[in-house]
């Protein structure tokens, strides 16, 4: 009877450390991430081409074209682990096949927040670092002010006195390097799985400066004031539409 008692205490132990062990050692699944972007002016949907958006400047003004990379994603799971992406993207928001961004082997759980840059980080951004498609060719920043690649290409017109003007917001150079963070949780918990991300587009021209496309430049390349408040407002620019 006396050896009865003496294995239930020790059997009893040794499931509890085959427990911890089991719980410790399970490894999380894998799986696709897609994350899709949009686009909105505000509470409108994006429609190039056409004058109707106004800013918080009070300009008046269309997009006929917007391009961009995003580099460096990483998602933050809620136990203090990361998972990093090395990809680097070429968005343009006239193309809907440039705006799905695949991550592979994302392991599922919770998630608390995620980071990226727009642009590439001055360890790859080197003129003809990426591969020689068109569309990286022309985002080449002009060797005379530096090389690299344009981090944003965004232009239209506004209107402007009495008639109508062009713009080109464009960021390059690496102090314009963009870091955003979405502070928004998500739970990834099947394959595929899908999150959309919108990119307001007035948050450009809004927090933390009123950029004014009339006196703060309607062209913003070689300009490092204007490309300082352009990269510093487009820490706002994305927000998670469902999660």
């Amino acid at each position: 009877m006396k050896t009865i008692i003496k294995i239930l205490p020790l059997l009893f132990f040794v499931t509890i450390l085959n427990s911890c062990k089991r719980d410790k050692d399970i490894v999380p699944e894998k799986v696709s991430l897609d994350i899709n972007i949009g686009y909105s002016i505000d509470d409108l949907p994006l429609i190039v081409d056409s004058i109707m958006y106004t800013n918080a400047a009070g300009n008046v003004y269309e997009i006929t074209r917007l391009e961009y990379y995003i580099s460096n994603i990483v998602l933050h799971l809620a136990n203090g682990e990361n998972y990093v992406s090395r990809d680097i993207f070429y968005l343009n928001a006239m193309e809907p096949n440039t705006n799905i961004l695949n991550l592979k082997n994302v392991p599922t759980g919770k998630y608390s927040y995620l980071t990226f840059n727009i642009g590439i980080d001055s360890t790859q951004n080197i003129s003809y670092y990426l591969s020689n498609t068109s569309e990286n060719i022309n985002m080449i920043w002009p060797s005379y002010m530096g090389g690299g690649y344009h981090f944003l290409k965004m232009e239209g017109h506004f209107n402007y006195a009495s008639g109508t003007t062009g713009y080109a917001v464009h960021l390059g150079k690496n102090s314009s390097l963009v870091s955003c963070s979405i502070n928004s949780e998500f739970t990834i918990d099947h394959a595929p799985y899908q999150i959309e991300m919108v990119m307001n587009i007035n948050e450009w021209y809004k927090t933390p400066y009123t950029y004014d496309l009339a006196t703060d430049g309607s062209f913003t390349m070689g300009d490092m004031v204007a490309m300082g408040k352009i990269a510093a407002n487009g820490a706002n620019v994305f927000s998670l539409k469902n999660n």
